[in-house]
């Protein structure tokens, strides 16, 4: 979970912070966006708060990490409407039309995360 939320904030362009065993009383940063990441049984739960875009929460069924083929592509990669406007408008969001239900990112050490949307 740590290694696909640290992937999460160097694909965003952000920082990464551990919530820990006490929780998260208040988001670290209030000017921006949050995303908050936790185990919902085989997939993830992602909760997007604050920003412009309000509050959202996505669940990911299928996560697949893979090695990167290929240059790195800076930003979260989807084909999906619903992620896109789910997601904030000032997050780097590129567009591929062969990912339809998928939400990728390139990450360090050469990682390529891929979740998919679940019900």
């Amino acid at each position: 979970m740590r290694r696909i939320g640290r992937d999460l904030a160097f694909a965003a362009g952000g920082r990464y912070v551990t919530r820990g065993k006490g929780g998260l009383s208040q988001p670290p940063f209030c000017d921006g966006t949050v995303f908050v990441l936790s185990k919902d049984g085989e997939g993830i739960r992602m909760q997007v708060l604050g920003g412009t875009a309000g509050e959202a929460v996505l669940h990911f069924a299928t996560v697949r990490e893979e090695v990167r083929a290929g240059p790195l592509k800076r930003g979260l990669i989807t084909g999906s409407g619903v992620l896109l406007s789910s997601l904030p408008p000032f997050l780097p969001i590129l567009r591929e039309t062969g990912l339809p239900h998928t939400l990728t990112l390139h990450g360090l050490q050469g990682r390529q995360i891929s979740l998919e949307v679940g019900p």
